[in-house]
């Protein structure tokens, strides 16, 4: 007879720190999310290949903004798939979230460890630290696809 399975609990204060750092992170590599409408940079890994990180706002009210975060590559990889996030912006909490991912929207913060969409228990979390580890390796290797002249003010 095998010993029963702890159930899932979620660490609310790790997962609150890790939206309040996505927030962060987002604004770094968005800092004019209040007046643009999209924002686009490439990114080089260890490869040579790059891939286009595209930014763009579908909805904008007093204290959230959603935005689309996809990932393209600029070689056509068949193999290689980024999936589409979408995330919500809380500017009054300074905190961001993923909302969606490709179809799967509303995430729950706790799976059972069967169930139809083969999610794992945690499956929230690691979404928001995916988007975490995504940020963060824009934020390190991204590059700006046009002539930095383009996003200085004019005098």
């Amino acid at each position: 007879m095998s010993p029963a399975r702890k159930r899932y609990v979620p660490d609310l204060v790790a997962d609150m720190a890790e939206c309040d750092a996505n927030y962060i992170r987002l604004l770094r590599l968005f800092p004019r999310i209040d007046e643009e409408d999209s924002r686009e940079f490439g990114v080089k890994g260890t490869t040579e290949d790059g891939v286009i990180v595209t930014l763009r706002i579908s909805e904008r009210c007093r204290y959230t903004t959603m935005l689309t975060m996809t990932v393209d590559s600029e070689e056509n990889k068949p193999w290689v798939r980024w999936p589409s996030l979408e995330i919500r912006v809380y500017h009054d909490t300074k905190s961001a979230e993923v909302t969606r991912v490709e179809r799967h929207r509303n995430l729950k913060h706790r799976y059972p460890l069967l169930n139809p969409e083969m999610f794992q228990p945690d499956e929230k979390s690691q979404i928001n630290r995916y988007l975490g580890e995504l940020l963060t390796f824009c934020i390190e290797h991204g590059h700006a696809l046009a002539p930095l002249d383009e996003y200085l003010p004019v005098r």
